[in-house]
């Protein structure tokens, strides 16, 4: 694997709204590295929905019904409900890439603080306990590393047998944990200690449960610059962070899917993060850790390039160590 399979389409992104917007920032600039295989997904079937998310809940989202539309915390709009829908097929579709290539991006965001009842916190609906709705065939484990704790999706386990989450965060966010969820709460002067504890713990957690899928939300907001993280952990420490998880999955031979999740910085810094988780899973599952993938088009020469070179100066990209094995 020299390139990521990577589910993203412009729809995903709508200008009009900044906070999936920057999710087409991030696609231009893993583009322009090499990173990643765009693919678009099909279109949303959405009776995959019935049953996980309220009726009346879906309803007055589909049909822009105020209150309840709104309640992500965005304006309802046609495109934002576009928006979300194509996400969540690029969620359905990743999952079934992964199957055979080990790993899968969906270049998405907004689904862990979803609930059956309403959005919340700029998640209209859950794609991670979505994909345990559609697929009561696989047990699907949740390792989230979003700055904020992942609540939506805990919310669902009682409902979903196959369910299971481990949630390390900065921010509690009403993640509380309980039957088959696990919380990791990081806080104070050690926050890389803390966090290499929790992975260590969440090993184990994988390795007793043996879920048959993985899906990893690699958020960026827990980054030491972003407004919101409480968290404050390098980049270089993300870093590390996302070759573990995507070790674990390796290891074990689990299928993993991964959303680039929160990011509250400048979108060109959430994206240069959000290029490091892919740069961590290709390291772990592809051939491009000892040499970067060439650019092509006007971008031609990565070490040449100078969107690439400001990238590395700023040490916001890490540079590909040696194979992993």
């Amino acid at each position: 694997m020299k390139v990521l399979p990577t589910y993203f389409s412009s729809v995903y992104a709508p200008p009009e709204t900044p906070r999936f917007w920057r999710l087409s920032v991030a696609a231009d600039l893993m583009q322009k590295l090499g990173l990643v295989e765009m693919i678009e997904p099909p279109p949303f079937d959405t009776s995959a929905l019935s049953g996980l998310h309220s009726e009346r809940y879906l309803t007055h989202f589909d049909q822009g019904i105020e209150p309840l539309a709104s309640t992500l915390g965005i304006p309802w709009s046609t495109a934002v409900r576009d928006a979300t829908y194509a996400m969540l097929s690029g969620q359905l579709a990743a999952v079934e890439r992964a199957q055979s290539s080990g790993v899968c991006l969906n270049l998405a965001c907004g689904f862990h603080h979803a609930v059956a009842e309403r959005g919340s916190a700029y998640c209209a609906l859950n794609g991670l306990a979505l994909v345990a709705h559609a697929r009561p065939d696989l047990r699907v484990f949740v390792i989230d590393c979003d700055e904020h704790g992942g609540n939506g999706t805990e919310s669902f386990i009682a409902q979903l047998p196959n369910l299971y989450q481990a949630s390390i965060f900065g921010t509690r966010f009403g993640c509380l944990g309980g039957p088959r969820s696990w919380t990791f709460h990081i806080r104070g002067r050690n926050a890389a200690a803390q966090y290499d504890a929790a992975l260590d713990e969440v090993d184990d957690l994988i390795r007793e449960h043996r879920p048959d899928l993985i899906l990893y939300q690699s958020g960026a907001d827990c980054h030491e610059n972003d407004p919101k993280s409480l968290a404050r952990i390098s980049a270089d420490q993300m870093f590390r962070r996302d070759l573990r998880v995507f070790g674990m999955a390796r290891e074990l031979t689990v299928p993993i899917v991964f959303v680039v999740a929160g990011g509250y910085q400048q979108p060109e810094q959430v994206a240069q993060l959000n290029a490091n988780s892919v740069r961590a899973a290709l390291q772990v599952f592809g051939e491009a850790a000892t040499e970067p993938t060439p650019l092509t088009g006007a971008a031609a020469g990565a070490h040449t390039d100078p969107l690439v070179e400001d990238i590395l100066a700023k040490g916001l990209l890490v540079p590909l160590g040696p194979a992993t094995t």
